[in-house]
Parts: C-alpha cells; sequence; structure tokens
C-alpha cells in the first residue's frame, strides 16, 4: 500500500490551515495542505452532514493536530481523540469523529490508511489558509447519490459509483493481511464483524 503522502522540508514546517467546528470546541492545526480533495456522496455521508455530500480532504497524520477547549485554554489530543471527540463506527472499515457538543462531522480515519485522516472540508477556516487548496479530485459513490441532486457535468473531476479503484485495491490488500486495526483509535464495536 502506498503512504499517505507527506510534504517536503529541510526545517520546521509552518502551520499552513486552521480550522473547527461550529461551536469552536474543537480546532484543527495542519502544517500540510490536502493531498487531495474528494466529495462523497454515500448514504452516510448524506446523513451525517445533512446534504447531499460531504467533502473530505486527505492529509498525513504528522502534520495534523486536534485541539479540544477546555476552561484552561485548548488542550492539544495527543494519540487518544477519544479525549475529548465522539467517536462513531458506520462499518467496520472506518472510524468518525465528531464535536461532542455541537455534532459537526470532522474526520473519517480507515483502518486501512493507518497514516491518513480524511477530514472534512468545512471546518477550514479561510482566513487561517495560507496557500491554495486543491481542487476536488473526484466524487465516489455516486451509486448512492441523492436522487434530488444533480452532480455537476463540467466540473472536471473523476466520477466513481463506489471507491476508487486505488482506494478499493488498498482496502482488498488490508483485508487479505487480516484486517488489521489502527492504534490511534478505539476498535470497532463487536455487532460488526472483522
Amino acid at each position: 500500500m502506498d503512504p499517505t503522502p507527506k510534504p517536503f522540508s529541510d526545517g520546521p514546517l509552518p502551520i499552513l490551515l486552521r480550522g473547527s467546528c461550529l461551536c469552536g470546541m474543537v480546532h484543527l492545526e495542519s502544517k500540510m495542505l490536502p493531498e487531495s480533495v474528494t466529495i462523497c456522496h454515500c448514504r452516510e455521508c448524506r446523513k451525517a452532514a445533512a446534504n447531499p455530500f460531504l467533502t473530505f480532504g486527505l492529509f498525513h497524520n504528522d502534520y495534523i493536530q486536534w485541539y479540544i477547549a477546555s476552561s484552561s485554554g485548548a488542550k492539544p489530543l495527543l494519540g487518544d481523540l477519544t479525549d475529548g471527540i465522539k467517536l462513531t463506527y458506520y462499518s467496520d472499515i472506518a472510524i468518525r469523529g465528531w464535536c461532542p457538543r455541537c455534532g459537526t462531522p470532522l474526520f473519517m480515519k480507515y483502518h486501512c490508511r493507518p497514516d491518513g485522516t480524511s477530514i472534512a472540508m468545512g471546518l477550514v477556516d479561510d482566513e487561517h489558509l495560507v496557500g491554495s487548496i486543491p481542487a476536488v479530485k473526484e466524487h465516489i459513490f455516486l451509486g448512492d447519490k441523492a436522487v434530488w441532486w444533480n452532480v455537476p457535468s463540467d466540473d472536471g473531476t473523476a466520477r466513481h459509483d463506489s471507491f476508487n479503484e486505488p482506494f478499493t485495491r488498498r482496502l482488498q490488500d488490508w483485508s487479505a493481511k487480516g484486517r488489521p486495526q489502527r492504534l490511534d483509535i478505539p476498535p470497532p464495536p463487536s455487532k460488526f464483524k472483522l
């Protein structure tokens, strides 16, 4: 499996992107811009966002930092995201993170991509963005798309009825290796068979 891309640097990297949930309780800082941006039309993303799709940017874990607001200021979440972020499984392949106070969707972490996090791009604060976010690369799960929503025909993106082919291969490789679980998130509940 190809690793999640990292930015090249000879020294310390500056913060390129900041964001937060709707209520401001959960904050994000990133020392990289997303490697790619994907619009997901799967049923779970539509329901999570209460919208026809949810847009994610792929980030390498080493370059993002989550913070949770507390009475003594912003507290960094170091490794254990359960200490401030609500985590939910809707399948056995990934976990979703939410603000525990306002319910804003924050991210998805796939077990087959242990070095990366798909961050909900609605979190990004334009005023704290250095550089340009890459253009949307693709629409996925168009087979689950809301029937009332029309994807623009001229947006120049790739279109897939489910995951794209490279990610499908990544899931297959992960499955063939016994479906190892990420160490930075809790295991799925027993109702999902691994």
